[in-house]
């Protein structure tokens, strides 16, 4: 389908008219100043994320309603989103935090019960160190129950601007990660030049490790900066490229889920090796081996 541009002056307008197209492919509607738009697919969503949080409770709810008719399918969501004139990333995550909310006011003790009971249950543990870690178990799943029925930390509950809120995220797995650090025994600070190619520093037995942080919300790490975009930036400039990250930039790079705070402590040394196109997009499950693997500080520093 075209793109309608009857009403490229009112982007209110604009955007009902061509609501299908948005949630079809927004990258269609990056560039249009040759047709005499003077918005943009971040302006696009940048509307559609203020109208969706104006809209009435009533609004939410029905929108919700018109979603279990269609039968809760995700194939739905871009139905309901063009229904109602709203980008469909945003329906998803107004349905995804409204089934979680349901799914939290089934947390319970019976609940809880059940899944230390399964856990034991399918433990090789003898019944005497069953019975020993029982209540520290138990204490241990109420809180990660909690956060497991919310989906994990609750983010950007105050709708911030969504460029603001990549930067921000990515200052809250900085702060994180050095927090985790610091609850772990570890020296640990902050490093405030921006400009600098690592954000943190780990001060262990009198020697420096440079640390680059990178929160991650997905299932992938990506050993490589991320391009500069946005208006006016040339996304084509070398200079705007993100570039590859390596040892020569910091000691130990760290992705920092933002979820659930999860840290990957991955020394950069080890990743040097791998092609440019191995460091693009690596799967956390190929990255066990680093998970909440603190001892690699130790092993940095007698390697030194």
């Amino acid at each position: 389908m075209e793109i309608n541009f009857e009403h490229k002056n009112d982007i209110g307008i604009f955007i009902k008219d061509n609501i299908e197209n948005i949630n079809n492919r927004i990258s269609d509607f990056k560039d249009l100043s040759n047709y005499g738009v003077d918005f943009d697919d971040t302006d696009i969503k940048r509307h559609l994320s203020e109208k969706l949080n104006s809209e009435s409770q009533e609004t939410i709810e029905a929108l919700i309603k018109r979603f279990e008719e269609l039968g809760a399918q995700k194939n739905q969501i871009v139905t309901v989103s063009n229904e109602y004139v709203l980008y469909k990333k945003d329906v998803e995550r107004l349905i995804e935090a409204d089934t979680f909310r349901q799914l939290q006011m089934e947390n319970s003790e019976e609940l809880q019960n059940a899944i230390v009971s399964t856990i034991l249950d399918n433990s090789e543990l003898v019944e005497t160190k069953k019975k020993f870690i029982k209540r520290a178990l138990k204490n241990i799943t109420r809180k990660s129950l909690y956060l497991l029925l919310q989906n994990g930390f609750q983010v950007n509950i105050n709708h911030l601007e969504s460029g603001t809120m990549t930067a921000n995220g990515g200052d809250s797995a900085q702060f994180l990660f050095v927090s985790r650090a610091i609850l772990a025994g570890f020296n640990c600070s902050n490093v405030d030049v921006r400009s600098s190619r690592y954000d943190s520093v780990i001060d262990y037995k009198g020697h420096i490790f440079k640390v680059q942080v990178k929160g991650i919300s997905s299932d992938t790490i990506s050993f490589k900066d991320r391009d500069r975009g946005g208006r006016g930036i040339d996304t084509h400039n070398e200079r705007n490229r993100g570039k590859r990250i390596t040892s020569q930039d910091c000691d130990l790079y760290v992705a920092v889920d933002k979820l659930v705070g999860l840290c990957y402590l991955i020394p950069m040394k080890e990743i040097d090796p791998w092609s440019d196109e191995e460091i693009k997009s690596v799967s956390v499950s190929k990255m066990g081996e680093y998970l909440e693997n603190w001892d690699v500080i130790e092993r940095l520093y007698q390697e030194l």
